[in-house]
């Protein structure tokens, strides 16, 4: 440690003056900067979430924002405050989960307005900002386009014969994709509202959407109108549909090559069907009308005139011999009915069922494939693969498939890059205050190292040149005297290399050519006795 303190000291002490001023203002800088951003950060405006709440819900919701990463202050047990710029976010996630069950999500009854102002004046501004407040805070969930909120107060009655008057609220939410919004935002808008608003329940307050279709929820969670379930089962038949399709047409074009789309109509009508088999007894043959006899009823009816035995007056008509009158003729008539109705005893089986809501009544699907032609499938092959995947009839594949190709176009640059910079930007704003504070004050000291290194670089840099320079002059005052020298000094050289290499040529000639060396020398020496003589 006395080592590193040792050399740290010794570092210093080659540092100029200007160097460890620059050194001391960025510190200096460090630290204000830090400061000031820490300031900012601790004091930005907080506004309050939620109000009135429980001991309980107060520990679960401060639980909950910091599982989140989210800062926020709280005022006693009961009120919970966070920044202003993401009180709406934060509202909206922890309404759609459920909180809170208790008090209340807006501070509405602050006495805001001035000394003038009158009681009714300032409860009519206070719903005027709700209303605002819980439309922005709506349009903020996912999907939702806009929203409008309209609440009416009701009226506590000091007679005893009048009846007090409920709270109630509407809202109408309108979606990107013009349909209706989910059964978990319907809720959570309702709690909203009705948390918003004193003894207001989740019954009093209706939610539509941009269709008109009321889709309020009650408060065990049922529907009171079919159409979001009728969106959420047509929305499910077609995803089904889609993969079906995809699962076929994949392995032979390719998942990126292949678009489908499905739109499913059903009938959300409810049907009750009753129905009743007859089935009569044994017969005897095809005449046999017969069975067990349940009821029968007979009607007879007869008419007429009929004259009762006689004979000429006069005459003992009881007498013991017969006497037959043949005078005249007698004109006597009669008329007789009978009908007779018979109810028989059948066996007969009655059924009675039951047909629920959304049955499938149409089914639409179009297919666009990549390129120009559809590959080695034509295109009724391929409307049959389609129909039969989807579980259309073949009858009606050809009204009910249509199926294009045509090149993709992906030329498409700038929505990554608009997503590329709201992913950087939502991780940022995830990102604690303290790790910001940490990595710019470490910034701005690789910036002042840098320009140390900087600034100590150039000037060694310039000591070098100097250097190099007296070097130099110095060079040039001696080198003055020593061209001379050294001229004489190349040539002497010259001649001794010349000596040296005619010494080794002769040695090498005498070494390959022995013969021709030893008549050379012994010309030499005859020729020099010669002379001699």
């Amino acid at each position: 440690m006395k080592e590193k303190v040792g050399q740290l000291k010794e570092w210093a002490g080659k540092l100029s003056r200007r160097t460890i001023v620059l050194i001391i203002a960025g510190a200096a800088a460090l630290i204000i900067g830090a400061v000031a951003i820490a300031f900012a950060l601790n004091n930005r405006p907080y506004e309050v979430l939620f109000s009135g709440l429980g001991e309980e819900e107060f520990r679960q919701i401060t639980d909950k924002l910091v599982e989140d990463g989210i800062n926020f202050r709280y005022e006693g047990n009961t009120t919970i405050l966070v920044r202003s710029d993401i009180v709406d976010r934060t509202k909206a996630s922890l309404v759609q989960e459920g909180y809170p069950k208790n008090g209340f999500t807006y501070d509405t009854f602050k006495d805001n307005a001035g000394m003038m102002t009158t009681d009714s004046d300032k409860a009519t501004y206070k719903i005027y900002e709700l209303q605002d407040r819980i439309g922005a805070t709506i349009r903020l969930f996912d999907g939702v386009e806009d929203a409008k909120v309209t609440i009416a107060l009701g009226e506590k009655s000091s007679y005893v014969l009048s009846d007090s008057t409920k709270p109630t609220a509407s809202v109408v939410v309108v979606m990107e994709n013009g349909g209706s919004p989910s059964e978990e935002q319907v809720m959570g808008i309702q709690r909203l509202v009705a948390k918003s608003i004193p003894e207001m329940e989740l019954e009093d307050v209706a939610v539509l959407d941009g269709n008109g279709n009321d889709v309020s929820m009650e408060a065990e969670g049922s529907a009171t109108s079919t159409g979001s379930d009728n969106e959420e089962l047509a929305r499910v038949i077609e995803d089904q549909v889609i993969s079906s399709i995809m699962k076929v047409l994949g392995p032979t074009y390719g998942q990126e090559n292949v678009a489908i789309t499905a739109r499913a109509q059903l009938n959300m009508e409810s049907l009750v069907r009753e129905s009743i088999t007859y089935n009569t007894p044994e017969k005897i043959d095809e005449q046999d009308k017969t069975g067990i006899v349940d009821e029968e009823e007979t009607y007879r009816e007869q008419a007429g005139l009929d004259e009762g035995a006689g004979g000429v007056a006069g005459t003992e008509t009881n007498a013991d011999t017969p006497e037959y009158n043949t005078d005249g003729n007698t004109d006597n008539t009669r008329a007789y009915s009978e009908k007779i109705v018979r109810d028989y005893l059948v066996n007969q089986i009655k059924e009675q069922g039951q047909v629920p809501a959304g049955v499938l009544d149409d089914l639409t699907v179009s297919v666009v494939i990549n390129g120009q032609g559809f590959g080695t499938l034509r295109e009724e092959q391929l409307r049959s693969l389609i129909g039969n995947a989807a579980g259309i009839a073949a009858a009606d594949q050809a009204t009910k498939i249509t199926v294009v190709s045509a090149p993709f176009n992906t030329g498409q640059e700038e929505t990554p890059q608009d997503e590329t910079s709201t992913g950087f930007l939502a991780i940022l704003d995830t990102i604690p205050p303290w790790v910001l504070i940490v990595g710019a004050a470490l910034i701005l000291l690789l910036i002042v190292v840098i320009v140390v290194l900087v600034i100590r670089g150039r000037k060694r840099k310039k000591e070098l040149e100097e250097e190099e320079e007296a070097l130099l002059e110095e060079e040039e005052a001696e080198g003055e005297e020593k061209p001379v020298l050294d001229l004489n000094q190349e040539l002497q050289e010259i001649q001794n290399d010349r000596g040296m290499e005619l010494k080794r040529s002769i040695r090498e000639f005498a070494e390959q050519n022995a013969e021709i060396s030893a008549q050379l020398l012994r010309s030499w020496l005859n020729g020099g006795d010669g002379d001699g003589e």
